[in-house]
């Protein structure tokens, strides 16, 4: 079958300019995983990617540029809220819930991938929860 020029520059122009052709695994950069991350040689291709992964996946991904490897990578948006008047041990602002339903979440998925056990209470400052490492009715000591 012939095909004419324009056929295959619009072939070409279709591979080079998918999120995924500019798309390639770092062989230096690593996530908080321990996997090599996704590397994209412009900032439009992984601007294209995090729209197609939040399509996909529903999560919020925005892109940077890496000081390491130059190329461009996908982070998670901070979309958490803190709390301005409680602090961890630590003396870092506590993340604020907005239901105990969320805090409950985001302990049930810290103790299984971080292995952490932590625990929603109310917020006594205000209407959201925070976590906390104290078992509930243990008090502090």
């Amino acid at each position: 079958m012939a095909r004419t020029i324009h056929d295959v520059i619009s072939l070409l122009y279709g591979i080079y300019s998918s999120p995924k052709a500019n798309t390639m695994r770092s062989t230096t950069c690593k996530g908080s995983n321990g996997q090599y991350l996704a590397e994209y040689h412009s900032q439009a291709a992984a601007t294209v990617a995090a729209g197609e992964t939040q399509i996909k996946y529903g999560h919020k991904l925005t892109p940077y540029e890496c000081r390491g490897c130059g190329y461009w990578h996908l982070g998670v948006v901070n979309t958490r809220l803190q709390c301005m008047q409680c602090t961890d041990s630590g003396l870092f602002l506590k993340d604020l819930y907005a239901s105990r339903t969320e805090a409950q979440s985001t302990a049930d998925y810290l103790r299984k991938e971080r292995k952490i056990q932590l625990y929603p209470y109310k917020c006594p400052h205000s209407n959201g929860w925070h976590l906390t490492k104290t078992i509930p009715g243990r008090g502090r000591r």
